[in-house]
């Protein structure tokens, strides 16, 4: 619903009647004695009020436990960045101070990053959330769009992979010299 009143951009006055409208049986029943109390308190009945109420009415505390763990842990893995940013959002509903808090959502975010991920997207820098996915998936692209693969070898850092020949001839060992791995061929190059 929440998606509908954004794309609608509706204002919250107009979110909170139709969100009402929408409840039934026992939740219509339910925010007509709680709306009631909160008027006679003098409790401002808004659609941010409305949501917080509702929520601690209809979502069971173990639910948000789950949730909250599941955010705790939640990494890359296998998954692509897109995927796992996805989880991200949708789970960071149930943690709402990490939500508000664009640099521990983004210090977050990018900790849960695959390891080659994760320090690519930090060397960037990027300042908000939105930033370091923006950030994650492109770099996740030309890794996968990069012709030339890419492998770590100890000490050296990174190297591109040995290209693959079809050649019926051995690859050469590091024993030989360099002199006899090239070995010019054609008439300007005949040996007297």
């Amino acid at each position: 619903m929440e998606d509908l009143f954004n794309t609608l951009e509706y204002t919250a006055e107009r979110r909170l009647k139709l969100a009402i409208l929408q409840l039934r049986e026992h939740a219509q029943r339910w925010w007509k004695g709680t709306s009631r109390v909160m008027r006679e308190t003098g409790v401002l009945v808004s659609w941010e009020c409305f949501c917080a109420v509702f929520r601690q009415e209809y979502t069971p505390e173990s639910y948000l436990n789950n949730r909250e763990r599941e955010f705790d842990n939640l990494k890359q893995g296998n998954l692509k960045v897109a995927e796992y940013a996805r989880q991200f959002s949708s789970l960071l509903a149930y943690v709402p101070h990490f939500a508000s808090q664009e640099r521990t959502k983004r210090n977050k975010f990018i900790k849960g990053l695959r390891p080659e991920l994760f320090q690519l997207v930090l060397a960037g820098a990027p300042s908000t959330y939105a930033e370091a996915v923006n950030r994650a998936v492109d770099i996740e692209e030309s890794l996968l769009d990069a012709p030339m693969q890419v492998r770590m070898t100890v000490g050296r850092g990174y190297l591109p992979a040995p290209e693959v020949t079809h050649s019926s001839q051995p690859p050469p060992t590091s024993q030989q010299s360099n002199r006899q791995r090239f070995r010019p061929r054609g008439k300007q190059f005949n040996k007297k």
